[in-house]
């Protein structure tokens, strides 16, 4: 606990003294009367785009998953985590909180996210490993004292995020940083890229399935497994939530014949069994009859040196249902012409994939969840206010 209590906070001591007088026999009953499936968390997805599901997640699960994702970030008990990410959320109390614990190394918990306070916890405590959001990262690499603060300690640790916000992470000092991708549903990850790996691959892919993870694409209209190098729809099978508490109707939908998970999410396997996020099906913007993926055009938007951000959505059409709009966010100090984008685009993109509306906005007006998820569903609204 350090000189100072936090407020209702209980000292070790504390902890410790209540204990003493408990009989061991009356603890070891405890721990037996818990099966190792019986559920640990019953989480609520964050619910940006519908209404809140209870996830129920079991106890060996989340031992044994964390486990493997600590081990595709080499974490080791010297380790020294910095959490500000809150506790109800599947990023701290799945992933980071378990990783570590798994391996015996130390959580330094910060009671609230402050850029300022985050720089000199991570110095001070010299913390190894990073666990946040890309608004984090940008909070922390933005602030004006940031220089004032050495983060040489970083390592590794997980983040999400477009190849840019990933650097971002890797230019704080977390060179081994590992990119992540998971659903509350999945113990948090399914795929972790190893940190070792060359940074590049780290920036692109999402990793290879963790071991007991089962993970295939497949046509999601059809079920049929797709070839490597398709996209098509993520389904897992392993270590995936029970279910949905008390919701019989969410449980039937959640899971394929084959009893696979059904992610809602797009993604391509590489030779190496590699997988590469391509987004989620309901951000699949319908336009003229034929599908886009918003993460093909924000790519190529972002291939030039000028653009920090590209976020892309449809906006409702009533010719062609939708049509393809872009809000850019720039390099600081730098712009670039609406004009050399599209020219961008039309070279190397099909012409229904080329934007037909853009908008430049700075990052802190992009529409934000309390955890700091892009709101997709969200961004029309720049298009259509006043409309």
């Amino acid at each position: 606990m350090g000189a100072r209590s936090y407020r209702d906070s209980i000292s070790f001591n504390d902890v410790y003294a209540r204990g003493r007088t408990v009989p061991d026999a009356e603890i070891e009953h405890a721990a037996r009367a818990i099966d190792p499936k019986d559920v640990a968390y019953l989480l609520y997805t964050s619910g940006s785009t519908s209404t809140p599901k209870g996830v129920q997640l079991q106890h060996y699960a989340l031992i044994e998953n964390m486990w493997q994702i600590g081990e595709r970030m080499h974490v080791t008990e010297h380790d020294r985590l910095w959490l500000a990410v809150s506790l109800f959320w599947g990023l701290g109390c799945e992933n980071a909180l378990f990783n570590l614990l798994t391996h015996g190394g130390c959580v330094v918990l910060q009671e609230s996210f402050e850029p300022g306070e985050a720089l000199r916890i991570i110095g001070e405590e010299r913390c190894t490993l990073f666990y946040g959001t890309p608004n984090m990262a940008q909070a922390l690499s933005e602030h004006p004292y940031r220089q004032a603060h050495d983060l040489s300690s970083l390592r590794s640790g997980g983040t999400v995020g477009t190849p840019q916000q990933i650097k971002r992470v890797v230019d704080l000092g977390a060179r081994e940083i590992c990119n992540i991708y998971g659903l509350t549903e999945t113990y948090g990850n399914c795929t972790v890229t190893d940190a070792a790996e060359p940074l590049d691959i780290r920036l692109a892919s999402v990793g290879r399935p963790l071991p007991g993870v089962d993970l295939r694409i497949v046509d999601p209209g059809t079920g049929n497994v797709l070839p490597q190098g398709q996209v098509g729809e993520i389904r897992v099978k392993g270590y995936v939530t029970v279910g949905y508490y008390k919701d019989a109707e969410k449980n039937r939908a959640a899971f394929d014949a084959g009893g696979y998970f059904v992610t809602g999410d797009l993604g391509f396997l590489d030779a190496e069994g590699r997988l590469y996020f391509r987004g989620r099906i309901k951000e699949m913007i319908k336009t003229g009859g034929i599908n886009v993926a918003p993460v093909e055009v924000e790519e190529m938007l972002m291939a030039h040196p000028a653009v920090k951000l590209a976020c892309v959505t449809g906006v409702p059409d009533p010719q062609r249902d939708e049509v393809v709009a872009a809000l850019i966010v720039c390099q600081p100090g730098q712009r670039v012409e609406e004009a050399d984008l599209l020219a961008l685009c039309r070279r190397q993109l099909a012409a229904y994939k080329i934007p037909r509306m853009m908008k430049f906005i700075s990052e802190a007006e992009l529409p934000l969840t309390v955890t700091g998820k892009l709101q997709k569903n969200r961004l029309a609204e720049f298009f259509t206010r006043g409309a």
